[in-house]
Parts: C-alpha cells; sequence; structure tokens
C-alpha cells in the first residue's frame, strides 16, 4: 500500500561531453543529504525516491553504476510522483527536490526554463525535463500538499506555476536562485542553498522542534540575505508540517501520565495527550468563526489548563486546523495571582506586545496585522487569591483590551464552582 508520504530526491553530477554542460561534484550529495533529512526527521514517514541512487526506503535499489539520470527515467518518477497510475493510491504529500544544473531556452519562439538531465543533447534540442511539464503534473495532481525545492540556475521560473496550482492545495515551492539567475556551488562541499535548507530542516534549529513550510521560508530568507544568491519563496497560507524532533514511536515505551500535573503544548506533552479531540475541535471551531472570548469551565483536576494547552494551543501553533495560525502571537499562559493586573502586564511585556502609554495606567497591544491568543489559567485565583480593588482593576483592563483590540483572542479556564461570582 502505497504509504501517504511520498519524496522523489534528485541530485546529478554526471553531465557528458555531448550535454555542452560541466560534472558538478555535490548536486548527489546534496539530494542524499536532504533524503536522509526527511527520513530521519520526517513529521510523517516518507518513501524516499532518490534518483540516481534509487529506493532509499521500503524499497529495492541501490547506487547507479552510472550516475546518470536520463530525461524519461525524470519524467517517469515524477508522473509516478503526482499522479500514480490506478490502482496506485495518491500520496497526501509529494514533495519534489532537484539539484543538478538548469537552462533557460527559447523553444519554438518561447523562453522555457528546463532541468538537465545527464541526456540532455542541445544541438538537437533536448535540453531536459521542462518546468511546464511539472505545472501540468501539479494542475492535475489529487495530490493534497504539494513541496518543491529546486537547487538550480534559473529556478525562480518555478513560481510561474504558482496558476497550475488548484486553490484546494497547500504548498511550499522554494527555490535557488531567481529566474534570470545562475546558482552558486561551493566545489566539493554543498549547494548554498541546500546548505541553508538543511539546517532549515533540522528540527533541532528552531525552538518549538518543529518545522513547517512557514518557519523553513523564514529561517532559509535570514540566512540567505548573507549570500550571493536569493531565493524565491511561495507558500500556501496553510502550513506543511516537514520534520519534527519528536517522532511519535518515541514516546512508546514512556508513561505518558502528569499526575496533578498538566500537559503542555510542547509536542513531547501534546503528542501524548489524548481523549479530548472533541472538545479541542469544538475550541478550534469557536475560534475559527472569531469568538473572541471562551470560557471553559470545569471540576478541579479535570483536565482545563492540560485541554487549553495540549489541545488547543498546541493544534493552532501547528497551523492545520486554521490556515496561517502558525504564525499568530501568542502570549504565555498565565494565572492571576495575587495581583493579577501586573500579571497580566509582564505576560504582554516578555512578548514585546505592550504599548507605551506614558503615565497612563491603562493597557494597550502594539498593533499586529495576525492574531494574538491569550490563555488566563485558575481564573477563579481573582476571586481566592487578590483582593477586590485588584481583582476589578484586573477586569476593567481585561475588558478594555478585547474591547480595543479587534485580533485578540481570551481564553479562560475556570472551576465550575466559581460560575456563579
Amino acid at each position: 500500500m502505497t504509504p501517504e508520504w511520498e519524496a522523489l530526491i534528485v541530485g546529478i553530477n554526471r553531465y557528458p561531453e555531448y550535454t555542452n554542460f560541466n560534472d558538478l561534484t555535490v548536486a548527489a550529495l546534496d539530494g542524499e543529504n536532504v533524503a536522509q533529512q526527511l527520513d530521519h526527521y520526517g513529521y510523517e514517514p516518507f518513501r524516499i525516491q532518490d534518483l540516481p541512487l534509487g529506493l532509499t526506503q521500503k524499497g529495492a535499489g541501490g547506487p547507479s553504476s552510472t550516475g546518470l539520470v536520463k530525461l524519461e527515467e525524470l519524467r517517469s518518477a515524477v508522473a509516478n510522483l503526482f499522479n500514480p497510475p490506478a490502482p496506485n493510491q495518491p500520496p497526501e504529500t509529494a514533495l519534489f527536490f532537484f539539484s543538478g544544473h538548469g537552462c533557460r531556452q527559447e523553444v519554438d519562439g518561447v523562453e522555457e526554463v528546463f532541468l538537465v538531465t545527464s541526456d540532455a543533447f542541445p544541438d538537437v534540442g533536448i535540453y531536459g525535463y521542462p518546468l511546464r511539464e511539472l505545472g501540468e503534473q501539479i494542475a492535475t495532481s489529487p495530490v493534497k500538499q504539494v513541496v518543491i525545492w529546486l537547487d538550480c540556475c534559473y529556478s525562480g521560473e518555478l513560481l510561474s506555476l504558482l496558476p497550475f496550482i488548484p486553490t484546494d492545495k497547500a504548498y511550499c515551492l522554494i527555490t535557488a536562485t531567481r529566474s534570470f539567475e545562475p546558482g552558486i556551488e561551493i566545489s566539493h562541499e554543498q549547494g548554498v542553498f541546500t546548505r541553508e535548507l538543511l539546517a532549515g530542516l533540522n528540527p533541532e534549529n528552531h525552538p518549538d522542534g518543529i518545522v513547517n513550510s512557514h518557519n523553513l521560508a523564514e529561517f532559509i530568507e535570514q540566512r540567505m540575505s548573507r549570500t550571493g544568491q536569493r531565493p524565491l519563496i511561495a507558500n500556501s497560507e496553510q502550513a506543511i508540517l516537514l520534520t519534527t524532533q519528536f517522532p511519535k514511536l518515541s514516546f512508546q515505551d514512556k508513561c505518558p501520565y502528569r499526575s496533578l500535573s498538566y500537559f503542555t503544548a510542547k509536542p513531547e506533552d501534546a503528542l501524548v495527550f489524548h481523549g479530548r479531540s472533541k472538545l479541542t475541535k469544538q475550541l478550534i471551531e469557536r475560534v475559527k468563526t472569531k469568538h473572541r472570548l471562551l470560557v471553559v469551565l470545569g471540576a478541579s483536576g479535570s483536565g482545563k489548563s492540560s485541554l487549553l494547552r495540549a489541545g488547543l494551543l498546541y493544534q493552532l501553533k501547528l497551523g492545520q486546523a486554521i490556515p496561517g495560525s502558525d504564525r499568530w502571537h501568542y502570549l504565555e499562559p498565565f494565572t492571576p495571582q495575587e495581583t493579577p493586573k501586573q500579571r497580566l502586564q509582564e505576560v504582554v511585556e516578555k512578548e514585546k506586545l505592550l504599548e507605551k502609554n506614558g503615565g497612563n495606567s491603562s493597557l494597550t497591544l502594539v498593533a499586529t496585522s495576525e492574531p494574538v491568543v491569550m490563555i488566563v489559567d485558575q481564573f477563579e485565583e481573582c476571586f481566592t487569591m487578590s483582593q477586590p480593588d485588584q481583582r476589578q482593576e484586573f477586569f476593567n483592563s481585561l475588558i478594555e483590551l478585547i474591547e480595543n483590540t479587534n485580533n485578540l483572542i481570551v481564553l479562560i479556564a475556570m472551576r465550575s464552582d466559581f460560575r456563579s461570582l
């Protein structure tokens, strides 16, 4: 049975003399390294076809004796990735990586960009695999998530394929160069773009230990701003999960129970948090339909804190249930304690979202284009720990923030026996 996530990784070093292209030194190694990164850290297990090496996971194959990748071989592999013939089921996520030569050539009066294969023969009009054909494969593909990374000259032309991608697909397109720009290979070391791609795919380089298409793009843009190449990136609003530091199998032999402690929004907690899927979906739906104040009531120890953190907050940060929510601003969940307004101010200041009002005692959030999510846990502490004047001051500040910030979402957890207060 075809697995849900598949990757086609192509790295071509060998270009015979008749192709008029020089051999490369690290393209094949770049492909191998990308394949290994996906195999080791993939958010879901990838079935990887690595050309010219063969299948690297769950399949036969070994190193090619020639190191060549021919046009028909690449054409067939791309077609099988995006449009596998019946009765094969298409993958949910299809990833295509290419490292090798790229060329721009006029054909029948139209300029096209080609992924140059080892049997390219420019003298007779054979240049390799046209990006136009890749766009046609994507346009008819039933795959839900499309990921394409190109490390070759003129690869920025890939973004011209955006009109081919149906609006119901999530996508991540990243190229090493602009459409008119050659790429840079550090001889016998690594392609400049692939070097940063590999670093970006390593979840250990990300605070949450999870890499999706959005934070990968930000990572690459920041790192390559210091190089002579400018990558081009196009991402759907829906993030695509790529790699993780927390593979699901690693939790099998660990006790998932937290006793009286709550489950946090960290992956190591959220991935073993079960039993609240229905409630989590209900909360997500409320947030999606722009409910800006939500209160979760329940008995002491019933799991309110875990529901908001390991359920709702974790799912929002993944950016899957609500497209783009991985880019929202998240304040650290807090409890009111004895001085609730001070606690509120500390949390907002920590995220650098507090507008400075001089001597004004009111709290104002910095204007942001993305929603801000605030979780106030153990709200009953307003009644059990703080004085009436401090409690009222906190309530007034909270109401003022909600009324004056149209993209603030406030989630409150409180013991149900305090509901009548």
